[in-house]
């Protein structure tokens, strides 16, 4: 029993110390969507200032690239969309090819955040007793940036 307890600490940490390969990449997908409408220019002096709430909403569906950055390795496949407040937008695991944090196929803001659109799927952060972040429906800057190591 303690050669079997050895041999899996040795294969554990030669695991651990061997590289992975990995990679982050930028993609676009194109999902159906329906937009919320532009702010009005003069914002409110209440909670959500400096920010701007988004009212008026379609229920016209049209197809739009989004952007979306990729992260993977031999296991998973993580996306990001910068686009919509830089949530996650969905996961796979690979060697099964199923999603183990939902990917939602459409795109469909609503008024649920504190300046209104929201759209369902994916991981965000949050705002203790706000809730949705100010940025969950809009653009979020982002880089990519590669080392030497890869």
């Amino acid at each position: 029993m303690k050669t079997f307890y050895l041999t899996f600490l040795a294969l554990f940490i030669m695991q651990t110390m061997l590289p992975q390969k990995a990679t982050v990449r930028e993609e676009n997908l194109n999902m159906k969507t329906y937009m919320f409408g532009d702010p009005d220019p003069v914002a409110n002096i209440n909670r959500i200032y400096p920010y701007f709430r988004f009212d008026g909403y379609t229920d016209q569906g049209e197809y739009r690239d989004w952007k979306m950055v990729v992260l993977e390795n031999d296991y998973i496949k993580v996306y990001v969309s910068p686009e919509v407040g830089g949530k996650i937008w969905g996961a796979i695991e690979k060697s099964t090819g199923k999603e183990f944090m939902y990917f939602n196929e459409v795109v469909k803001f609503r008024d649920v955040a504190m300046r209104g659109a929201w759209t369902s799927g994916g991981l965000e952060y949050n705002f203790g007793d706000i809730g949705h972040i100010p940025t969950c429906a809009t653009p979020v800057d982002y880089a990519l940036k590669e080392y030497t190591d890869g």
